[in-house]
């Protein structure tokens, strides 16, 4: 039992450090990624299900939506239904065209931004011949992990 404690506390600290070196997002991604695999059918259905319902939860709020602005427009400006209909359609296509636009200018910003830090963290990680030892040995091993997974 002492040489198992001792291994969990010397594996327990250099993960520290790893975490520490690479950071919170690369840890995650070398976590995530055995984790969805050896559990991605559980997870990925999961989660298909949850954005299928969420997506019924919205459409649903934007039906009231829809009803109520449709009613406001009815009964405010004294429209017929049809022509509250077109207002409606013609003024939510235009938010959605907004929207659309605004949140594409962020999303590349967003993605410009990753793509300096990544390789800012690839040229830092480069520098370190030693992790980059470490690295390399961790992919050889997980390489050959996955492929006696995939023959057993």
């Amino acid at each position: 039992m002492k040489k198992f404690e001792l291994q969990i506390t010397w594996l327990t600290a250099h993960a520290r450090t790893l975490y520490r070196f690479i950071g919170r997002v690369t840890v995650v991604i070398i976590l995530g990624i055995p984790t969805l695999f050896l559990f991605g059918d559980t997870l990925l259905s999961l989660i298909g299900h949850g954005l299928a319902v969420l997506g019924h939860g919205l459409h649903l709020l934007f039906e009231v939506f829809e009803t109520i602005v449709g009613h406001f427009l009815e009964e405010g400006l004294h429209l017929p239904k049809k022509t509250a209909e077109i207002i409606f359609f013609w003024s939510s296509l235009g938010v959605a065209i907004g929207l659309s636009w605004y949140l594409s200018r962020k999303a590349h910003s967003a993605a410009r931004r990753a793509v300096t830090t990544i390789q800012e963290r690839r040229l830092a990680l480069a520098e370190s011949s030693k992790i980059m030892t470490w690295i390399r040995f961790a992919l050889i091993i997980s390489s050959l992990s996955a492929t006696l997974y995939f023959f057993t």
